[in-house]
Order: C-alpha cells, then sequence, then structure tokens
C-alpha cells in the first residue's frame, strides 16, 4: 500500500442556511407554514400581521375526502356537471342531546323538584354560542323562585364542560377557561377583563403601552388567547371533524381554467414600517443590531414567501396543463413524473417534490392529493406513454362488477383479462390493487 499526494477538481452544490429554510418552507402545507408564520410573527417585530379571518375560506371534511378517494367507485360515478366547492359545516348536536350532556355531568339527586325545573329551563335560555345572557334577578321573577336558587344553580352550571359555558360573556367564558388549566397570570386575566376589543381591532399597541408589555410579549398573550375557545357550543358533537385545508384550488369559470392560492385565510403579512423608522433614530449600537437581524429576517420570510408562491403556481400550472383532460372529468390520469414537470419548469425535482410535498388541490369535483396525480405509469403492449395505477383499477373494478357471481375471478384469472386488453401487470399487483379497492377474495365475493 502506498499513501501518495494529489489535486482533483471538482464541483460540489452547498447550499447556505437560508437557502436551506426557504426549500423548507416551499415543502410546508399551509397549515404548517401558517404556524410557522405565526412563530416568526410572535418573536419578531419588524414582522407585522394583519389577520382576516378565524378559518380557511375553503375546507373540506376528513371523512368526505377518505369516501370520495378510497370507496370503489365513488368518484368515478360523479357527472361532469356535478361541482362541490369543499365547504363543510359543523354537525351540531340538538337541543335534547345538548340538556343530555349537560344533565349527566350534574350529581344525581342533589337537586329538588324546584331546583331541577330551574336548571332545565336555564339551559334551554343558553344562546348558540353557549353563553347565558339574562339576568339572574329576571330569572328568579319569571320562575318564582329565590334569588340566591338562582345564583347557586347558575354557578354549579359554570363548572360543567364545554369549559366556560354559562359564562355572561366572552370575558367570563375565557376566564373560566384559564382557572380550569390552572393558569394564574394577572396580565392575561387583565387583557381578557379589560382589552378583548383592543384583540378585536389588532391594537397592538395600545395594550403594550397600558400593561408596559413589550411588543413581543403582548403578541405571545395573544396568541395564547386566541387558542382558547371563544364559543363553548362550537362544534359540539358526538365525534369531532377533522378537516383537510387545500393548498392549491382549481376553479373552471367563463370556459378557462383559474388557479389561485388557498392562503388569504392566514392573513396578510408585511414589514412593520414603524419599527423600520425607528432604527434610523436608534443611537444605542445593540439594540440597532437587533434590529437589523430582525427586519434581515423578516425580509427573508416575505422573500421566501414569494419564491413559494410563484414555484407552487408554477408547478400547478404544468400538472394542469398536463392532466388537463382528468380535471375536467373526460379521461382518467396519465402517466406523469416529477421529471417531466422538472423538466418542463428548468427547476431540480427535488424542488417539484417539496412543492407538491403534504399538498392538496381542490377542484370542481373534489379534492385531491397532488403526490396522487404522479405515477410512472404501468406496462400496456403498444403504448409506449402506459397507464397509471388509478386507470388499471378502473378496468380492474369493471372486471369484477360484470363477473359470474357464482364463479366470481381468481386475482390469476384477473391477469390473464387484463393482458388480453394489453395490460400487463403480476398477480400479487392485482391482489395489491384489489385490496386497495376494499374488493374482497374471490371466495368471499362468491354467491353460494
Amino acid at each position: 500500500m502506498e499513501l501518495q499526494q494529489g489535486t482533483r477538481l471538482e464541483q460540489k452544490l452547498q447550499l447556505s442556511q437560508s437557502q436551506i429554510q426557504s426549500l423548507e418552507i416551499l415543502a410546508m402545507d399551509n397549515v404548517s407554514l401558517n404556524d410557522f408564520l405565526q412563530n416568526e410573527y410572535l418573536e419578531n417585530p419588524i414582522l407585522d400581521h394583519t389577520p382576516v379571518n378565524d378559518m380557511p375560506a375553503d375546507f373540506e371534511s376528513f371523512p368526505s375526502w377518505m369516501e370520495q378517494h378510497y370507496k370503489p367507485g365513488i368518484y368515478e360515478k360523479r357527472t361532469a356537471g356535478q361541482e362541490d366547492d369543499g365547504r363543510r359545516e359543523f354537525i351540531a348536536a340538538d337541543e335534547n342531546s345538548l340538556a343530555e350532556y349537560i344533565q349527566s355531568q350534574l350529581p344525581p339527586g342533589l337537586y329538588n323538584k324546584q331546583e331541577q325545573m330551574l336548571i332545565d329551563y336555564m339551559i334551554q335560555c343558553l344562546d348558540d354560542h353557549g353563553f347565558f345572557t339574562m339576568d339572574p334577578k329576571e330569572v328568579a321573577r319569571l320562575n318564582r323562585v329565590p334569588l340566591e336558587m338562582v345564583t347557586q344553580c347558575l354557578e354549579d352550571l359554570r363548572q360543567l364542560e364545554p369549559w366556560g359555558i354559562f359564562a355572561a360573556d366572552l370575558s367570563g367564558c375565557l376566564l373560566r377557561q384559564l382557572e380550569v388549566q390552572g393558569i394564574n397570570d394577572p396580565v392575561l386575566e387583565t387583557i381578557l377583563k379589560d382589552h378583548l376589543q383592543d384583540i378585536a381591532d389588532g391594537n397592538v399597541g395600545a395594550i403594550s403601552r397600558k400593561l408596559h408589555l413589550s411588543t413581543a410579549d403582548t403578541r405571545k398573550y395573544i396568541s395564547f388567547i386566541q387558542k382558547l375557545e371563544p364559543r363553548p357550543l362550537q362544534g359540539f358533537q358526538t365525534a369531532p371533524t377533522t378537516y383537510l385545508i387545500p393548498d392549491v384550488i382549481f376553479s373552471y369559470k367563463d370556459d378557462q381554467w383559474e388557479i389561485t392560492l388557498n392562503e388569504k385565510w392566514m392573513g396578510d403579512y408585511s414589514l412593520n414600517d414603524y419599527y423600520l423608522r425607528m432604527m434610523g433614530n436608534v443611537h444605542d449600537q445593540e439594540l440597532y443590531d437587533y434590529f437589523k437581524r430582525a427586519a434581515e429576517r423578516a425580509r427573508f420570510i416575505m422573500n421566501s414567501l414569494d419564491q413559494r408562491r410563484h414555484t407552487m403556481l408554477s408547478i400547478a400550472s404544468a400538472v394542469l396543463e398536463f392532466q388537463k383532460g382528468y380535471f375536467e372529468g373526460q379521461e382518467s390520469l396519465k402517466p406523469m413524473t416529477m421529471n417531466q414537470i422538472a423538466e418542463q419548469l428548468d427547476i431540480h425535482t427535488s424542488t417539484v417534490s417539496r412543492g407538491i410535498k403534504d399538498k392538496y388541490i381542490q377542484f370542481p369535483k373534489g379534492t385531491i392529493l397532488m403526490k396522487q396525480l404522479f405515477s410512472s405509469g404501468v406496462s400496456q403492449e403498444g403504448d409506449s406513454t402506459g397507464l397509471t395505477p388509478q386507470t388499471v383499477k378502473s378496468l380492474l373494478q369493471k372486471l369484477i362488477q360484470e363477473e359470474d357471481k357464482s364463479r366470481p375471478y381468481s386475482d390469476q384469472s384477473l391477469v390473464s383479462l387484463l393482458e388480453k386488453q394489453n395490460v400487463h401487470i403480476s398477480r400479487r399487483t392485482v391482489t395489491k390493487y384489489r385490496e386497495e379497492l376494499g374488493i374482497k377474495k374471490s371466495f368471499e365475493r362468491k354467491d353460494f
């Protein structure tokens, strides 16, 4: 063995930390991006945020999406003109189930008949949000009971779940939630009692000045308050509903496709002019350096957001052009790879991968995970383009639907039948596709 020294010329692509983070921002779906931006906003005084809505403008219930994509034949049965805007509502419980839920939390035998009738009455007087806004004196007069009885029963009801129910107003509702969580913070309580309107108006400066807090601390308090439940009966139901929030929306208007990013619900982020002007008047070097770093970080975030929008719109546009027949309901998905899209846009394949990662497209007939639009294709004799797995599944499903139920096809028989249609896949692949379609084995499909 002999050791030798030498030189070698090679090229390496090294990404800076900022480039890596910019790519990470591209890979985020809308929900992750919203969380990331909220954390940046809380920590960076230069980054300003103007909220728009509490909920995304477009979303779809996850069970509905699962039904569409994982029950055989559901999507294929939709007609070309049928539209689904992806909006879903919470399923609110009826008054009887709400009353039963509240009553179930009260100790049995604790209340006499008159008190029980009073409790029933107060349950019926809850507003749609779960607040009890009636004057206790008026309740006592209408029910012909002592005021002390009303006060005691109301206090008992305010100890029940969902936390904050029977509160007189929003402030009382949120304070009750602090109590349940064991949080004892005088500043937070003061904000809830005296500054909810300032929060609603986005007046962070007023709260900071009155309570002598830094802007960052005030934003953290507001962020915590926004995580509390302002309406105790919001979404009250026996089982929670999970929602999918599409990242890209394809809409068809006036014989033309439009592509938009579903990001307006996150609000508008911008640079805070007040603090930028303040930088010019700061004489303390340490404070100036702090503002300078914050400004550079905020500008980097804004530039990364612009780059993310441009990249995602470019990818979405290329995908729409490639799969237009599918989105119009006239064709099955065509085989399409990330390499094809990357070459068309003159970007790296990894950029396409990040651009579609965990992201959903909503179009007139439903919502689909972007990754499901890509595939390498299945071999078909005489056809260099191949077939997508979804197309093969459709063929497989049709064969099974038309089979003689007294003699259902085995997986090997299905392989032979598909070969007659110039589709060549293994028996193992047939079994895999059949199971993904939720179709039973031949023996279990047989009518005896």
